[in-house]
């Protein structure tokens, strides 16, 4: 289960639009949009997809100045396979060590100084999920 947290997380995370992004009050939205994780009951399952799950943030001018990269890098359980951030692209894998065994995490999207929109895969095992993020900066920190 930590990878699902990781792969959220990871598509949630401000700092992956850090080097072109404008510094402010942002809103994320996180939706689960597939997953498959066997043994867990199919009720739980259909909780998690489809739910957005709304988080707002105050991203500062260093944290808007940091490299991406190094945030994604900071889990010592991943090793970055592919990393590129440029030009409004985002494109991004990673494989894990965790608990379940191997995991591959990887990312998709587009960025613009007040927005970003991202799709994330993980795969570990047998177990799936594909989610989604879309965020937009609101105005000035509050």
């Amino acid at each position: 289960m930590r990878i699902v947290l990781v792969a959220v997380m990871i598509a949630a995370t401000p700092a992956l639009a850090a080097p072109k992004v404008t510094p402010g009050q942002w809103q994320a939205v996180t939706v689960i949009e597939s997953a498959s994780m066997p043994g867990m009951p199919p009720e739980a399952l259909a909780m998690m997809k489809g739910r957005p799950t709304t988080v707002t943030y105050c991203l500062t001018p260093e944290e808007a100045e940091a490299d991406p990269k190094k945030m994604l890098a900071a889990d010592k359980s991943c090793t970055m396979n592919r990393f590129r951030f440029e030009g409004g692209s985002i494109d991004a894998e990673l494989s894990c060590k965790t608990d379940q065994g191997p995991a591959v995490v990887s990312m998709k999207g587009s960025y613009t100084p007040t927005s970003y929109a991202m799709s994330s895969s993980m795969k570990s095992g047998p177990m799936t999920m594909a989610s989604r993020v879309t965020a937009k900066r609101l105005g000035p920190c509050k």
